[in-house]
């Protein structure tokens, strides 16, 4: 079983790196072109997986390096800080265990609109005709 040893090791290393060259975008891989590098894993047991893995990790690193901004962005906030997240959270309470505010007064409901004119008494159009705007400014 220990003279396998090797042998496993080395396909178990090959197949992650091979996995890892072939999922890794194009423009992502360091140096060689990528079927460069999946021949090398394939061809070369045991330091063409090491070589591939030592540099995607170095190119990873230095491409999150020169990603990440110089200084942190605003601070988030938290949802119980949050006022928008705290309005969404009204449709979800339960009507029977809120307390709710004092009542108001109701304003009259209005009367529906109809297709006849209203009809108005004589000694409210004089009182009202000051307070009517016709559209004559």
């Amino acid at each position: 079983m220990v003279r396998f040893l090797p042998f496993l090791i080395s396909l178990v290393l090959s197949v992650y790196a091979l996995f890892s060259c072939i999922q890794t975008p194009d423009e992502d891989v360091p140096h060689l072109p990528k079927l460069v590098w999946i021949i090398l894993i394939v061809f070369v047991p045991f330091v063409g997986p090491i070589v591939w893995l030592l540099m995607s990790r170095s190119q990873t690193g230095r491409r999150e390096r020169e990603v990440r901004p110089s200084r942190p962005a605003s601070r988030a906030v938290a949802p119980d800080d949050d006022p928008d997240f705290l309005k969404s959270l009204d449709r979800y309470r339960d009507p029977r265990t809120t307390v709710k505010p004092p009542d108001k007064p109701e304003p009259e409901p209005k009367p529906e609109p109809t297709d006849e004119p209203e009809t108005k008494p004589a000694a409210e159009d004089t009182e009202s005709t000051s307070e009517t705007d016709d559209g004559k400014a």
